[in-house]
């Protein structure tokens, strides 16, 4: 196997592993981030995300390395000491591509005050990614609420979903195009039926779309027990090929056949089982709550 560096899974639902990154894998997912995200020299980018995860490592270093903008890096205790120094960094840098996951952004609506908000000027902010762990559109609402007075825009925020086993990104939308939302009917989606959630709902279950694959990249959401293609507004698992996805995980041969070389009839290639559920609406990937096998 060709090994460029192992990253290792987070750990949260199962003990780690240790992913083995290719350098075919970094490059492919280098070019992926910078079409997807539309990065060029003139970009910015700033980072809290600790270099160890595959977000802070792959988007918030290699990415400015392999485009060639600036990138600026603080630290993790910086920003989780004082959310609104994330805020004035991208505010004084001038940086057009930032995020982390869902948590950040909660943060900075909790913590950061109005007196503070003044001093900002996020306008230029035009990729605010948001991923690593399932987004919740009610924080995508109260943060627009709260910082739309000093320049921050819906259209700003850019979900996305990636995973280390894919080297980093799967899928990712249009940038200046407002996140996609479903409201579902919470019990009827819990039996696998996807109806819209109404006022005779006893609770509604809020989905936003992950985006659609670029380049090369295959996404097919698939019945896991029949290992066949579902059809659209079916709930199944999120199987992924192309030149992003890794080698495989380091010393797990048995593992690294059930989860990395999968099959799909009619179609080339071998896919990667990520364990998550989705389903395909509008032709965008809408996860459900992150389950991992």
């Amino acid at each position: 196997m060709k090994l460029l560096f192992l990253q290792y899974t987070s750990g949260s639902t199962g003990n780690p592993k240790g992913v083995i990154v290719s350098h075919e894998n970094i490059l492919h997912n280098s070019a992926y981030i910078q079409t997807a995200f539309q990065l060029t020299e003139e970009s910015v980018s700033v980072t809290w995300l600790p270099s160890f995860h595959d977000m802070g490592l792959i988007d918030g270093i290699i990415q400015p390395l392999y485009t060639g903008f600036l990138g600026v890096i603080m630290s993790p205790q910086a920003f989780l000491q004082k959310p609104i120094r994330w805020l004035e960094a991208i505010s004084y840098y001038r940086a057009t591509h930032s995020g982390g996951p869902n948590l950040g952004y909660d943060l900075c609506v909790e913590k950061v005050t109005n007196e503070q908000i003044k001093n900002l000027d996020l306008s230029c902010w035009l990729s605010a990614y948001n991923g690593s762990e399932p987004i919740q559109y009610k924080t995508l609402e109260r943060f627009i609420n709260k910082f739309q007075s000093c320049g921050f825009k819906s259209h700003y925020f850019y979900p996305c979903y990636g995973m280390a086993e894919s080297t980093l990104m799967v899928s990712g939308g249009e940038l200046e195009k407002e996140p996609i939302c479903l409201n579902l009917d919470a019990e009827q989606l819990a039996k696998n039926i996807i109806c819209e959630g109404n006022g005779n709902s006893t609770k509604v279950k809020e989905l936003v779309g992950c985006g659609h694959s670029w380049l090369d990249t295959d996404i097919q959401i698939v019945n896991p027990e029949t290992e066949t293609i579902c059809e659209d507004n079916q709930i199944g698992e999120v199987w992924v090929s192309g030149s992003s996805i890794a080698q495989g995980y380091w010393q797990q041969s048995e593992v690294n056949t059930a989860v990395f070389s999968n099959k799909i009839d009619s179609l080339n290639g071998c896919y990667l089982r990520t364990g998550d559920l989705g389903l395909s609406v509008i032709r965008s990937y809408l996860l459900l709550d992150v389950l991992r096998i």
